[in-house]
């Protein structure tokens, strides 16, 4: 706004998501140090760089400096309502109190369809001569001929100024021609890398654009298309023409960029952080145990059904074409690429996808392409009626001097090279004839790599290692971070520059180190300035054509020097001294790090990413960035990282180890990761049944949260130990706990917590049988969730709500609930919550009489869990297969004692299953006598505040009493001997004697593999 004059523009339209703010519900989307008062109408937004922020009616009308539009209209949910029972003014009719003289906005939320089709009707009627009132009229009634159901949530504010006609009709006497404004430069990618020719330089391809656009079309039989062509022809440009074509026509596509070679890792975080704002579907492309073409599969079928089709483009393909195969004219791609794009197209080809594809390339030979359904295009030259559009803007004298030194036949219709050339004519002491006679004895397809040779060859030593520095960025940066790299200011003068002559040099530009080169290398296109708006600051990165040529210009260790300090720079100024990091710049900070040896920046930061994608179940990814970081040395942090992402795919064993050396490597002062660490490993621990282990440890870590005055800390620890207590019968002591730690993140103002912590204690709630209670606590706790848009937490409320649902007595309800928990579980790769689910949807078939179900779903549960060694679930499961099955009963029930006597289950559980046992065995004297003895062993070894625990002991009693006195051993002094002379009272004997007995009735029928419990 502030880049245009006053009165400049007539209507002002928002697009986008309103909310309603309070800090319970969107508090996390606020950066550090910005508060918002509950109740506020806000726009979520994103700032230059793709942050989210939330515009409030202050921000717009700061934007707007007091220079309000005529009419403007805000476009998002909420806009036009009033909040908090009316006593918060709308965000439109504050605006108007703030001096806007029209504002439209929407009261409530309102469909993306109904948005489009009121903003069409309404600017419609405005171009042609109607008023604002008029054009509202419009817009209504053409809302209620295209049947949209909240038509009558539009609202109008205004003030008392009259507004006439914002249009003059077309004919009408001294009407104001149109005049065009050239549009900003635009880039391929998101990351500003790829740079193409702009709306303005954009000529000819006409027909190529037309055939492509056909194949792109929602009703073609093609998934895309690939172009082709020797470089500088233009592809990469017109794949950007086809994306904004497609995204003008479909504004609901996503576009996503990848450049060069292609892998499976760099595919997938591409798309995971595209799709991120939708919580499952990152998960579904990391789903383990599904080949890649399945979880694209997946993929595609998700964010087709959320309306939120992808574009994806691979531009410069011939990347991953080996060299060796363009020279002997095979143009293999890598098996590695070849696989990825079998699996994109087949992927596209078997859903019918909406989402299409887009492959740039220099080579196209059809047989070493996987089975596809692509438009192939192959771009020829430009004409000469496109090549001098190219030309027109240049002055006479000037294209009077390209004809003469023969520069559009040695360009030979390639556009790219011919702006090179035209660049390359204008540069003073250059011997233009030479080089124009060499790129004319030489093949066109070497023209551009001879004319960079050239360039550089042109220019003195200190500017071409220059540009061999600025070359370590893959990312555009500032003339600050430039700054970082330069070790000397530039010797070598050049003629002052246009913006040096206007004095509109950027002031940083002046001080620069090098920026004396960069207004050179620019006009050389040796350097790309990577700017999209007027009042961003410049960036700039080197050409990639250039990499090849630049890599002998330093030493290694000039180049190590070089990376080094582009790391440090990079880390202060994206990382220390922002508060709008991206993941991208991450990365990237990440990888110069590995390359530099910075061990540090490398590890700090890359474990605060993982653990992002970890939360974001992108759990493939998290794993192998932390393995790319290892290399430069185990640390604990990053130790502690894998050991995570690995539990969550069900590596235990792994998961083990590397939380067992991240303890070890741990240094002494740094107990927030240590802490962490043991709770992590505890959780994974007691989910394999050892929760007196498990409990230790969160005493551990409760201890050192409580020392440094972590209360976040402490209110997550005393949650998890609350569960734990729970499941071991001590329901009272868990509530507690709960209670404490919902205490604390209430008045810390942390939702996540808050919502784990409701779920959990609606879970012990219910089995106290406060039904109604419980459900009012999940409740609160999915609302929370949805808000956050964590999907493995909505899963697991959903399955707990089903739950209790049933215990209502609306089974047709709770199925449906189970069924929604379940498909969440299966696209993120939650495979232990898979298999929770699982249980419950056995359980509840098997209360409604199918059995058939009953029993094929909890075997499957078995399997997943026994795969995850989650043992204490296992354990129920085949509790229940072993007291409910019509045959191998008795197999399954062994497995469970079996189980228990392994696994630190509740004593209460573990008795009644040993006692089940002894029931159904008739006269089996010694392993009834084992079961006997061994119910006293538990109930020895158990604490004593057990609840009851002397119930319990004398059941053991009674069990062994029984078993003697069918061995016709009746007074005290023989049972003593008996008991004496069967070893009984030795732990060491006779439970390796039960274990032997048990897997006697087993046989071969195992559930799981009982070598790793």
């Amino acid at each position: 706004m502030e880049s245009y004059e006053k009165d400049y523009f007539d209507v002002f339209h928002l697009t986008g998501h309103g909310i309603i703010y309070t800090q319970e519900y969107f508090g996390g989307l606020l950066p550090e140090g910005r508060k918002i008062n509950d109740y506020t109408p806000c726009f979520i937004t994103e700032d230059e760089v793709g942050n989210v922020q939330l515009t409030t009616v202050d921000d717009l009308a700061k934007a707007f400096r007091g220079r309000f539009p005529r009419v403007i209209f805000l476009s998002g949910c909420h806009t036009g309502q009033v909040a908090n029972r009316g006593t918060v003014p709308s965000m439109a009719q504050a605006l108007v109190k703030m001096g806007a003289g029209v504002v439209l906005g929407w009261a409530r939320p309102v469909y993306d369809r109904t948005g489009i089709i009121a903003a069409q009707a309404f600017y419609q009627a405005l171009a042609t001569g109607a008023t604002v009132e008029g054009a509202v009229k419009a817009a209504q009634q053409e809302m209620i001929a295209q049947e949209c159901s909240d038509w009558h949530l539009l609202r109008i504010y205004r003030d008392t100024r009259q507004i006439e006609e914002l249009v003059t009709p077309l004919r009408s006497k001294g009407r104001e021609k149109l005049k065009f404004t050239q549009p900003e430069s635009e880039f391929l990618d998101e990351n500003n890398i790829v740079k193409v020719a702009n709306r303005w330089e954009f000529v000819g391809r006409r027909r190529p654009l037309q055939r492509c656009l056909q194949a792109l079309r929602e009703t073609s039989d093609n998934i895309g298309v690939f172009i082709a062509g020797m470089g500088g022809l233009g592809k990469s440009s017109l794949a950007a023409r086809l994306c904004t074509r497609v995204q003008t026509q479909r504004p609901n596509f996503e576009r996503v960029v990848l450049i060069g070679p292609l892998d499976e890792v760099g595919l997938l975080n591409k798309l995971s952080s595209k799709f991120e704002r939708f919580a499952d579907v990152p998960a579904l492309l990391n789903e383990p145990k599904v080949s890649l073409k399945g979880r694209l599969q997946n993929f595609f079928e998700r964010i087709e059904a959320l309306e939120h089709p992808l574009l994806l483009v691979l531009d410069d393909f011939e990347q991953n074409i080996p060299k060796a195969n363009i020279e002997d004219n095979s143009l293999r791609m890598t098996a590695e690429a070849y696989r990825i794009l079998e699996a994109i197209c087949a992927a596209l080809e078997e859903n019918a996808a909406e989402s299409r594809l887009i492959v740039t390339c220099r080579y196209l030979k059809e047989d070493t392409l996987p089975p596809h359904e692509l438009h192939l295009e192959s771009l020829a030259a430009m004409n000469p009626a496109d090549v001098d559009k190219i030309c027109r803007e240049l002055d006479k004298e000037v294209k009077q001097q390209v004809r003469e030194q023969r520069i559009i036949i040695i360009a030979d219709g390639n556009p790219r090279l011919l702006r090179w050339l035209l660049s390359v004519v204008k540069q003073p002491g250059l011997e233009s004839d030479e080089l124009l006679t060499r790129l004319e004895n030489t093949q066109q397809e070497f023209r551009e790599n001879i004319l960079a040779q050239t360039l550089l060859s042109g220019l003195p030593e200190d500017e071409r290692k220059f540009l061999a520095r600025l070359s370590v960025f893959h990312l555009p940066v500032s003339i600050e971070i430039i700054n970082a790299i330069a070790p000397q200011p530039i010797s070598y003068e050049i003629p002052p520059t246009p913006l040096e002559k206007q004095g509109s040099l950027p002031p940083l530009l002046k001080e620069a180190r090098g920026g004396q080169i960069l207004p050179k290398l620019l006009s050389l296109s040796l350097v790309e300035s990577a700017t999209t708006h007027a009042t961003q600051t410049t960036e700039y990165r080197v050409t990639t054509i250039l990499e090849s040529l630049l890599e002998p210009l330093l030493s290694e260790e000039e180049w190590q020097t070089t990376r080094q300090q582009a790391a440090r720079k990079i880390y202060q100024i994206w990382w220390e001294e922002s508060d709008k990091r991206t993941e991208e710049q991450a990365l990237e900070i990440v990888r110069l790090g590995l390359l530099a040896r910075e061990q540090e920046i490398a590890v700090s930061i890359g474990d605060t990413i993982a653990n992002i994608l970890i939360n974001r179940s992108r759990y493939f990814e998290a794993l192998e960035l932390c393995q790319k970081i290892i290399s430069l040395g185990e640390d604990h942090r990053i130790l502690g990282t894998i050991a995570r992402a690995e539990a969550f795919l069900g590596e235990v064993d792994k998961a083990r180890v590397h939380y067992q050396q991240a303890l070890a490597l741990c240094p002494e002062d740094d107990d927030i990761h240590k802490a962490s660490t043991l709770g992590n490993m505890a959780q994974m621990i007691a989910k394999q049944g050892n929760i007196n282990p498990a409990l230790a440890l969160l005493q551990q870590s409760l201890e050192i949260y409580e020392r440094i005055g972590d209360a976040s800390g402490k209110a997550a620890i005393l949650s998890i130990m609350a569960q734990m207590i729970a499941e071991q019968g001590s329901i009272d002591t868990a509530l507690e706990k709960y209670q404490q730690s919902l205490e604390i993140y209430e008045y810390m103002g942390k939702v996540y917590g808050k919502a784990n912590t409701l779920n959990n204690m609606a879970q012990i709630i219910a089995q106290k049988g406060d039904i109604d209670t419980a459900f009012a606590l999940l409740q609160q706790s999915l609302e929370i969730i949805e808000h956050i848009g964590d999907a493995c937490g909505k899963a697991t409320i959903i399955n707990n709500m089903a739950q209790i649902v049933a215990q209502r007595g609306d089974i047709d309800t709770a199925f449906a609930l189970l069924q929604q928990s379940l498909e969440i579980k299966e696209r993120i790769g939650d495979v232990y919550g898979k298999a929770a689910t699982l249980v419950n949807v056995a359980d509840l078939a098997g209360e409604t009489g199918d059995k058939t179900k009953h029993l094929e779903l909890s075997l499957q549960a078995a399997q997943l869990l026994g795969q995850v060694r989650g043992y204490i679930l296992l354990l129920t499961v085949i509790s229940n297969l072993g007291l409910t099955a019509e045959s191998n009963g008795m197999v399954y029930l062994a497995q469970a004692v079996w189980l228990c006597v392994k696994i630190q289950a509740s004593l209460t559980n573990r008795i009644c299953l040993i006692f089940a046992l002894y029931k159904s065995i008739s006269v089996d004297h010694e392993l009834q006598v084992l079961l006997g003895v061994t119910v006293m062993f538990l109930c020895a070894t158990q604490a004593q505040e057990h609840s009851l625990l002397e119930k319990l002991r004398n059941l053991g009693w009674e069990m062994i009493l029984e078993a003697a006195v069918a061995q016709s051993i009746e007074t005290p002094e023989a049972l003593g001997t008996w008991i004496f002379q069967q070893r009984l009272n030795d732990p060491e004997y006779f439970l390796p004697r039960l274990n032997q007995r048990l897997e006697e009735i087993v046989g071969d029928g195992w559930l799981f593999d009982r070598s790793q419990v």
